[in-house]
Order: C-alpha cells, then sequence, then structure tokens
C-alpha cells in the first residue's frame, strides 16, 4: 500500500472531526456541552460525588478495552497487589477521572482572579507554605517548569499558582469544536492563565520562560516515537523530553506538583516534589534521559502516596497494541510469574 493511500483515510477521518464539521452540528454540540455546564455549575457536591461514582462504575464496566488498559496498568505498577484489589483501585480510578471533570467545571465558575486566592486557601490546606515555596523557586530561578501529573484534580494546581502570584503558561489539548474551544479557554484565562493550545506551543513555550513566567506542562502520558524510552514503575515508558529539554536550554528547574483529594472530595492536599536541576554543562542527550528518568521517579513517587486517584485510563505502556518494546513487556511478565511459580518455597 501506497504512503499516500494510507494517509488519505485517516486525513479524512480528521478532518471529519474538527474543524471541517458543518457550522449547525458544531452550534448544537456547543449548546449541548454549554447546557452540561451550567448544570454541573449548579449541582451540590454531594450529587457531583454520586454521578462520579455512577459514571465511574458504568465506564469500568460497559467499556472493556479500558477495563484492560486498567488492568494491566495496574498489574505493572503493582504486580503484589491481588486481581480484586486492582479491580477495586480501577473502579477508584474511573471514578476519580470524572470527578475531576466535573469539579474542574465547577470551578471554572469559583476562580476568577479577584477570588482564586481565597477559594484555594479555603479549599486546601496549609497552601500559603508551599505556595510560598513555589513562588520563591520561581522567582530565584527566574521561572520554572511545572510538570503535573494526571493525579487528583490537576486543574487545581493552575489556579493555585495564579492565586501565589506566579505568572504561569498553561499548555492545553485543543478541542475539536471551534465555538467551545473559545468558550472554554476563555473562561479558564479569566482566572489568570495564559492558555496555549497544544499544537502551537514549542515557541510559545520558549517565549514565555524568556520572560520570566513559568510553564505548566502534564507529561506523563505516552510520547510515541517522539517519546524516549525511561523507566516508570520499573518498565520503559515512552516519555515526553520537552520539559527536559526547555530545563536545559534555559537552565530552569523541574518541579513536579500535583493535588489530591483528602476529605470527601471538598478538601485537598498539594503535594510539592523537589526542584530538579540541570547540568548546563553536562552532554545534552545525556542530561535530557537523566532529567527525564528522574521527571518520571518524581511522578512515580507522587502516584504511589495516591494511586487510586491517578488516571490508569490511559494506556502509557501501548500494551494493548502490542508493538515494539509493549510486547517484550508481556514476554518478560510471563517469565516473571513463570520464575515465581518454579522458585523453591522456603
Amino acid at each position: 500500500m501506497s504512503p499516500s493511500a494510507w494517509r488519505g483515510p485517516r486525513s479524512r477521518e480528521k478532518r471529519r472531526r474538527s474543524k471541517d464539521k458543518i457550522p449547525l452540528r458544531q452550534t448544537a454540540e456547543f449548546f449541548l456541552v454549554y447546557s452540561f455546564l451550567s448544570l454541573v455549575r449548579w449541582m451540590p457536591f454531594w450529587l457531583c460525588r454520586g454521578v462520579a461514582r455512577a459514571a465511574g462504575a458504568a465506564l469500568f464496566w460497559f467499556v472493556p478495552r479500558r477495563r484492560r488498559v486498567l488492568m494491566m496498568n495496574l498489574g505493572i505498577a503493582f504486580p503484589e497487589m491481588s486481581e480484586a484489589g486492582r479491580g477495586r483501585m480501577a473502579r477508584a480510578s474511573c471514578e476519580s477521572f470524572i470527578l475531576t471533570g466535573i469539579e474542574s467545571v465547577k470551578y471554572l465558575y469559583r476562580f476568577r482572579m479577584e477570588k482564586a486566592a481565597d477559594e484555594v486557601r479555603r479549599m486546601v490546606e496549609g497552601v500559603d507554605t508551599l505556595l510560598a515555596r513555589a513562588r520563591r523557586v520561581h522567582d530565584e530561578s527566574g521561572g520554572c517548569i511545572f510538570v503535573v501529573p494526571h493525579l487528583g484534580n490537576w486543574e487545581i494546581i493552575t489556579h493555585g499558582a495564579a492565586a501565589a502570584g506566579i505568572p504561569v503558561t498553561v499548555v492545553v489539548r485543543p478541542l475539536d469544536n471551534p465555538k467551545l474551544e473559545k468558550h472554554l479557554f476563555a473562561m479558564r484565562s479569566e482566572t489568570g492563565m495564559e492558555i496555549l493550545a497544544k499544537r502551537n506551543a514549542v515557541f510559545h513555550l520558549r517565549t514565555a520562560l524568556r520572560k520570566g513566567r513559568s510553564v505548566g506542562l502534564l507529561a506523563d502520558q505516552h510520547a510515541g516515537m517522539k517519546g524516549i524510552d525511561v523507566p516508570f514503575f520499573g518498565k520503559p515508558a515512552s516519555t515526553t523530553t520537552g520539559p527536559a529539554v526547555l530545563a536545559l536550554t534555559f537552565g530552569r528547574p523541574i518541579m513536579l506538583v500535583s493535588c489530591i483529594r483528602r476529605i470527601a472530595g471538598r478538601k485537598y492536599e498539594v503535594l510539592l516534589g523537589d526542584p530538579i536541576f540541570p547540568d548546563t554543562g553536562a552532554d545534552s542527550v545525556e542530561e535530557i534521559e537523566r532529567l527525564t528518568a528522574l521527571m518520571n521517579r518524581g511522578i512515580e513517587n507522587l502516584v504511589r502516596q495516591c494511586p487510586d486517584q491517578y488516571l490508569w485510563l490511559h494506556d502509557r505502556w501501548k500494551l494493548t497494541k502490542l508493538w515494539g518494546r509493549s510486547e517484550s513487556f508481556l514476554v518478560e511478565k510471563e517469565k516473571e510469574e513463570e520464575a515465581k511459580k518454579n522458585a523453591p518455597e522456603d
């Protein structure tokens, strides 16, 4: 099959999914989502948690492909855990994912600039000490690369940075519907964030760092052929080198930060890692790999503190596709299990 024949169907599919939708359909989608956002805005938190619990259970039981991804990921991360234990954690992860989406909608309406600081202090225990620490590193370094894993409610982090007075530029995935994208981007910007679409991010991130701003990145998903393989929960995972490249290029530290739920979903705790400083005099290839490996190790440490709130739904190791190194994971896992069976008992 020729390359053009291979690209054709995928290109047509992409056009149908994004900007070539007819205006009437875009408008219908916008009002449907807008109605949902308005509904969530007025839902009490106890109802939000109930909806998240029901939707999370439905996602686990009625989407078999995602259930397989959940169980395989948890099998890699926690091989000592029983099958029943992994199932409970998988369902909790689904619930947490849905709840994060619902909470984020509510907080878009609540975290306006004039009251963001008060809202963050009310919701997050000991936040002033942590924000002061993050602000100090930002000021001393002239900007940081904040790396936020998909743990707990990752949207709150950017609101906290705005409340601390840290100028931060955040990269987000562009939406397929331009009407909805414009509306949500405007709402997010009102909270004090500078929002960038992922498709044009590199140039603008460099510009932000040159201006002394900090940048926020979600860097814990599969990076494909553009990433490098570094350990994550003991297994090689394709990981983006973006944070490491920015850190090395501009001499800025990488800081890992996450926000997890503590008390019935209404109180949060911020977890802030130690800054990872680049060695600007080292070989660039080796240093990028070192920084990326340290970043993954730091993310893993954060996830282990509250694993039931991590996004295990994402196919981090691409095991379901069984391509390249992923196939070797399964072979290695089978060998390990066979060795355990054959090991002599004490």
